[in-house]
């Protein structure tokens, strides 16, 4: 990359994090709260005797518990383009694997926990797709939102961003050690002592690593041989009415309450501590006064001895309460989510309409994250196909409890189609139980298919292989009812006088094939064939 061009790649980069200086001030000051760290934000806002939080981490709690209704990943199935093509299904059932495969392959389930909290706490989720050229697979990654800065266009789509994080040293300079002789020539660039700030800035023509404290030190770069970003970044929204342009957390406003709680702690314990070790008030006449836990004087005037009060304002108490419910409010959660519900809500819709505000901030995240995953798997199919196209890749993988292999070549398996279905399963937000009630409410009344009933399901499943064995579990069933219906027709045949012993042997002989573990159908095929035909009698011989 020549000089004038990276030159723009840095004020790039410089412009990106001014724009998105609101968003790391709020978002720094959250991850303060959360870690407990809160001089950070104020200083001397501990005592010497209490130097660290003495209350609940309300901020954390709700963080976490909204990150662990998010962490489940959705099902991923690709639909044929016709329902009655068997060729069509094929194609669809084996990308489905192969998108499966990715998410298999780049452990997403493990690391979709840090992409909901990031979404809810930093209001943006960040993926980026890296090529994994050991494996020959795209590999998901799952970036930390507050140091990532990207760039959209009109359509939603990232076209660009910038990732700033921090490295250690060492690890750098074994890896590029033209960075040493740099460092000494730029004293004070190390941050905290032992550790590089490294800035990567991608978009659909170039990718650059380089150490901005280093005077720019370019570690590496490289074409993008895809022609596409390789982040899909997708904003939380803010209501500003413009995608992205606002970035806001969930919690940036409980900073402050939560810090205020805090403080209120800190003063009614302090209020209880000098409680217990007030002075006591003590007559004249006593001269000689006891010590220690538990002490006792006597006086000749019992009436006049007693403990000084030290009264705690119960205002005190009601405005910490009423920080905590404003909290639980600013942070759409409530008390039932951690089990503080009132004794009189114990009916059915009264839980419902405790948990609605998290039901709906629920239904939003699964469809922003979503739409986030649609692109991150196109994205995934796209470089597989351009990157590695006519490698023979191995899938082994299990399908509800069935293991399974299949073998794929990118440009015919993948073909240039890179749609794919995601579904949470839980419609409008609702929790499993309701959404299952509403599906086979719905499919009962002939509204849904079959098909889409299965893909809203709240479980992960190929939803063709089970399409194919809820078939096949008919027809044995079907097998099975005729032959106990022949078996009822036993009594009736003795009593005309006919013959019932081919009937009770082929009986016999099913039951014997079962128990070899053999299939209904292979068992009832064999048993009822047709008898061979029987050989035609010779021509009689000429005179």
């Amino acid at each position: 990359m020549d000089q004038d061009k990276f030159k723009e790649v840095v004020r790039k980069v410089e412009a990106l994090k001014l724009q998105y200086a609101a968003r790391d001030y709020a978002s720094t000051q959250v991850r303060a709260v959360r870690h407990g760290d809160f001089d950070q934000i104020s200083t001397g806002i501990f005592p010497e005797d209490w130097p660290r939080p003495v209350c609940a981490n309300i901020v954390d709690n709700m963080a976490r518990d909204f990150a662990a209704k998010m962490t489940p990943l959705p099902s991923f199935n690709c639909s044929s383009a016709s329902s009655l093509s068997d060729v069509s299904k094929k194609f669809a059932d084996k990308r489905s694997k192969i998108a499966n495969n990715y998410v298999i392959h780049s452990h997403l389930a493990a690391q979709m926990a840090e992409a909901a909290d990031s979404y809810n706490c930093y209001g943006m989720v960040a993926f980026s797709v890296e090529p994994d050229f050991e494996a020959k697979l795209p590999r998901i990654r799952v970036e930390d939102s507050i140091y990532v800065y990207p760039l959209w266009n009109r359509n939603m789509e990232t076209i660009a961003a910038a990732k700033i994080h921090y490295q250690y040293a060492s690890a750098i300079e074994a890896d590029y050690p033209a960075a040493v002789q740099a460092r000494k020539d730029h004293p004070g660039a190390l941050v905290g002592g032992d550790r590089y700030k490294v800035v990567r800035y991608s978009d659909k023509t170039d990718t650059i690593v380089y150490l901005p404290d280093l005077g720019n030190f370019v570690l590496h770069e490289y074409k993008n041989p895809m022609g596409r970003c390789g982040f899909v970044c997708v904003p939380r929204p803010s209501g500003a009415g413009t995608y992205g342009q606002v970035l806001r957390g969930q919690y940036d406003d409980l900073v402050w309450p939560q810090l205020a709680r805090n403080e209120f702690q800190i003063l009614a314990l302090e209020a209880a501590d000098k409680a217990v070790r007030a002075p006591i008030i003590i007559p004249t006449d006593v001269t000689d006064i006891a010590f220690g836990p538990d002490a006792t004087i006597q006086t000749n005037n019992p009436q006049g001895v007693q403990r000084l009060k030290v009264d705690v304002p119960p205002a005190s108490f009601q405005a910490m309460e009423w920080l905590r419910q404003d909290m639980q409010l600013g942070g759409m959660t409530n008390e039932g989510r951690s089990g503080q519900t009132s004794a009189s809500v114990i009916t059915g819709a009264g839980m419902d309409a405790l948990q609605e505000g998290f039901s709906t901030q629920q239904a939003q995240a699964q469809e922003m994250m979503r739409f986030a995953l649609h692109q991150v798997l196109e994205l995934c199919f796209f470089m597989d196909e351009k990157l590695w196209p006519k490698d023979s890749k191995e899938i082994r993988g299990q399908d509800a409890g069935v293991p399974y292999k299949v073998t794929y070549t990118p440009n015919k398996d993948i073909s240039g189609d890179h749609t794919i279905d995601i579904q949470y399963g839980f419609l409008a937000g609702m929790d499993a139980n309701r959404s299952l009630i509403f599906i086979l409410q719905a499919y009962g009344a002939g509204l849904l298919s079959g098909d889409y009933a299965m893909r809203n399901l709240p479980a992960t499943f190929n939803v063709t292989e089970e399409a194919k064995k809820i078939e096949l579990e008919k027809i044995r069933k079907a097998l099975m009812e005729s032959l106990a219906a022949s078996s009822q027709a036993l009594p009736q045949m003795i009593a005309q006088g006919a013959d019932p012993s081919k009937l009770l042997a082929s009986i016999a002989a099913i039951a014997a094939g079962i128990k070899k573990g053999e299939a209904i159908e292979d068992i009832v095929t064999k048993v009822f064939a047709p008898p061979p035909p029987t050989p035609a009698a010779p021509a009689p011989r000429g005179g």
